[in-house]
Formats: C-alpha cells, sequence, structure tokens
C-alpha cells in the first residue's frame, strides 16, 4: 500500500515538473517567423485595410491632375425668323451660318488640387495606421486563442487528477467510516468536494470546445503547419528577454493609435485650407472659331425695291477667345460658420489625440506592471509555492508510514497542490497575454517589425 502512494507521489510530482519545460521548446524563430509571414500574407482580415491604403495611395497620385480640356463644336445659323428654319440657303438669309470650333480649359484656384491629393494620401496614411493595428491585434488573438487552450487543457487533466485523488480518498473514508475510524461529515465534504470538480471539468470543457471552435477562424488560413504553443512562448521569452530595453527607447508618438491621431489631425487642418479654397474664384478659358456660309450676294426685299444685290457685307470667318470666373457670392456668405466649424473640429481632434495619450499611456504603464506582477507571482509557484508543498506531501507521507498520521491528511496535501498546479497555467497565460499586449501596443509583434500589406 505504502508503495502505491509513493508511486501517486511521483506522478503527481512528474505533473507538475512538466509545466516547467515548456520554455525549452522555443522553436527554430526562423521557422514561427515564416509561419507568421505566411498567415498575415493569407488571411484577409489583415489584407483588407491595406488593400484600402493601397487604393486611396493610387487615386492620392491621381487627385492633383489638372482639368481636361474641353473641345466643342456647334452649327450656328442667325438670325432666325418666327419659329425654326431649316432651310439656310435662302438668298436673303445674312451669311452667319457657318460651323463653330471651340476649346476652353478650367484653371482651378490655385492649390486646390494639392490639397485634394494630400486629403487622400491622409486618408491613406490613415488606412495604413490602421491596417498596422489590425495586424497586431490579429496576431495577439491568435496566439492568446492558442496558449489559452493550451492551459485549459493542462488544467483540465490537473482536475481529472483531482478526481482520481478524491474518489481513491471517498473510498478510504468509506472504509474508515465502517471501522468506525471517521466521521461521516468527512466523507460528506469529499464528495462534494468531487461534484464541484466535475463542474469544473464541464465548464472547462465547453470553454476548451469554443476556443478551439474559433481558432479555425486563423489556421484555416496557415495550412497543416499551424504554430504550436511552444512556438509561441519561444518567441514570446525571446521578445520578453529585451522588451524593457526595447521599448524604453520608444516613445509614445511611435505608437500605431498615435501616429493614426496625429494624421488625422493633419488630415482636419488640409481640409479646412481647402474648404477656404473652394469659396475662391476659379476660372476658365475659352477660344472659339467660326466658319462662315460663304454667300456672294443677298436679296434685297426692302418695300421699296426687290432686287439682287451685292454683298456689301465682308463675310469673313469669325473668333472669339474670353474668360468665365465663378464668383462666390452666395457661398462666401456663410464662410464664417464653415470656418468656426473647421477650427472647432481641429480643437476637438488635437483634444482627441491628447486624451488617445493619457489612455495609452495609462495602459502601457498599467500592463508592464500586469506584466511585472505575473511575471513575478510564476516565479514564486515555481520557484517556492509548488516545491513546498511537495516537500509537504513526502513528509505527510513519511509520517503516514511511520503511523503517525492517517493517509486522508496525505491526500488533502495532494489535492491541493493539483489545484494550486492548475491555477499556475492561468498565471502562465496571464503573464505572456501582458507580453502581448505591450507588444502590441507598441508595435513591436510582428518579426523585425515587418509590416505586410500584401
Amino acid at each position: 500500500m505504502r508503495r502505491y502512494y509513493i508511486y501517486k507521489l511521483k506522478y503527481t510530482t512528474l505533473l507538475v515538473l512538466c509545466i516547467f519545460i515548456t520554455d525549452l521548446f522555443a522553436g527554430s524563430s526562423s521557422d514561427i517567423n515564416r509561419k507568421i509571414n505566411e498567415l498575415l500574407k493569407k488571411h484577409p482580415e489583415v489584407s483588407l485595410k491595406f488593400l484600402e491604403a493601397k487604393e486611396k495611395g493610387f487615386r492620392s497620385k491621381h487627385a492633383d491632375v489638372y482639368p481636361d480640356p474641353k473641345i466643342g463644336f456647334a452649327f450656328r445659323s442667325y438670325p432666325y425668323r418666327s419659329g425654326f428654319d431649316t432651310d439656310r440657303a435662302r438668298p436673303d438669309t445674312p451669311s452667319m451660318t457657318g460651323k463653330e470650333y471651340s476649346i476652353s480649359q478650367e484653371i482651378p484656384f490655385p492649390g486646390r488640387l494639392n490639397l485634394e491629393k494630400q486629403i487622400l494620401k491622409s486618408d491613406s496614411e490613415l488606412d495604413y495606421w490602421s491596417g498596422v493595428w489590425v495586424q497586431n491585434e490579429f496576431m495577439r488573438s491568435y496566439f492568446e486563442l492558442v496558449l489559452s487552450i493550451a492551459a485549459i487543457e493542462r488544467e483540465l487533466n490537473d482536475l481529472l487528477s483531482i478526481e482520481k485523488q478524491l474518489n481513491t480518498k471517498v473510498k478510504l473514508e468509506s472504509s474508515q467510516y465502517i471501522s468506525e475510524q471517521f466521521k461521516l461529515s468527512n466523507l460528506i465534504k469529499t464528495k462534494n468536494q468531487i461534484e464541484r470538480i466535475k463542474d469544473r471539468v464541464i465548464e472547462k470543457t465547453i470553454t476548451l470546445k469554443e476556443l478551439k471552435q474559433s481558432v479555425e477562424f486563423y489556421s484555416n488560413h496557415i495550412g497543416a503547419n499551424s504554430i504550436t504553443e511552444e512556438e509561441i512562448i519561444g518567441y514570446l521569452a525571446n521578445k520578453e528577454s529585451n522588451i524593457e530595453q526595447e521599448l524604453s527607447g520608444d516613445s509614445l508618438s511611435k505608437f500605431p493609435l498615435i501616429q493614426f491621431a496625429e494624421v488625422n489631425q493633419s488630415k482636419a487642418i488640409v481640409e479646412s485650407k481647402k474648404d477656404e479654397i473652394l469659396h475662391l474664384p476659379d476660372f476658365e478659358i475659352f477660344l472659339s472659331y467660326m466658319q462662315r456660309k460663304r454667300k456672294p450676294f443677298l436679296l434685297d426685299s426692302g418695300p421699296l425695291n426687290l432686287s439682287i444685290m451685292d454683298n456689301p457685307e465682308f463675310a469673313g470667318d469669325l473668333w472669339s477667345a474670353g474668360v468665365t470666373i465663378r464668383v462666390p457670392v452666395w457661398s462666401l456668405s456663410k464662410i464664417d460658420e464653415l470656418n468656426q466649424s473647421n477650427a472647432i473640429r481641429i480643437t476637438r481632434l488635437q483634444k482627441e489625440k491628447e486624451k488617445e495619450q493619457i489612455r495609452l499611456k495609462s495602459e502601457y504603464q498599467a500592463t508592464i506592471e500586469a506584466w511585472l506582477g505575473n511575471k513575478q507571482r510564476f516565479e514564486h509557484f515555481k520557484n517556492n509555492l509548488l516545491p513546498s508543498f511537495q516537500k509537504n506531501i513526502k513528509s505527510s507521507l513519511s509520517s503516514y508510514a511511520k503511523g503517525e498520521s492517517v493517509l486522508g491528511e496525505s491526500y488533502d496535501l495532494i489535492v491541493e497542490s493539483l489545484e494550486m498546479q492548475s491555477q499556475l497555467h492561468q498565471i502562465q497565460f496571464k503573464r505572456w497575454s501582458t507580453v502581448l499586449k505591450l507588444l502590441q501596443l507598441t508595435n513591436h509583434l510582428l518579426p523585425e517589425g515587418e509590416i505586410h500589406e500584401d
């Protein structure tokens, strides 16, 4: 019997030690980098924003193109009698009939096209920084799902081990109760504890199925070479070792969300300048040439004489040139309201940027504290708490072998040790989750800060 329980102790100790060998499986750094790059390139969630950025980037290059000239053609006949006379060959018609050709060119107010180009370029930059944020958020969500699944699977194994230990303890306590060596209340408490463990197993199983279903959103685009928990931890451990040095050199202005806010404010300033120019006149110049119909004579149809007469009028071709100006009569009367609106908008966006800076700084500092705290707690569990529990289990079994204690006390210590071990998995998950959040906030999550726009 004693050998059996010592074997149980060794098995439990092995379970406790298994969790600490995860860091040894860091995997190939280049291999996980390749998988990350492959996922970022293939998944549509990442490419959408960058495609929008590219679309607007190309459109911005076209935005400052000068308006194309207009070429016109008209057939004119002056003057005309009542109604529409299609007979232009009448001999008493003045020689104003002919074909007119014209060309005109719009001239926007200087600077307007350049401002429109800057606005579209700012839209492209907004989509770019939004894509950078989506890219980091995408990888963080995927990594968290994989790590959470692994943590829950380990926790489930610990809970099942606890259930086995408690079932064995119930059998022991039942035999002791029959022989009147044990209280019924202790047996009932153990049975209740078993039911609570079963409920936790059901809860964790449901959560595990839900997370595995969610991870398919990512894994369907990476194929059979999915990223494992060991690879993720090795990748994050490598970044964690340099995290304080790397992040300390980065200013808050380099954060993607701050970059987004700054571009948004700059865009508002450019748009206000464009609104001012829209109330200034645009121009259009034109040149026309009319080829008149030749008439060597006219018919004098006056009341005193009716005869064919020589044409005293010079019947040459006609041309004209001029300029058209758009005069902002009505829009100019409302320019003060528009200027006030733009001024308020610029002030609002400035305050939004300041608010975002304050929020991100607070979130960044809070995440740093959470990361250091979880890291410290993980080390405490690993180096102090769990080894202390294992030492107490050995002492209890040794005391039982000497007849100085009952075996149920040793089982209580084993169950308690497994309970603490099950908590360790979530502590480890929280530690890596805070590392992921730090890297996401500062745009350090991707391999060597790469941005995938394909």
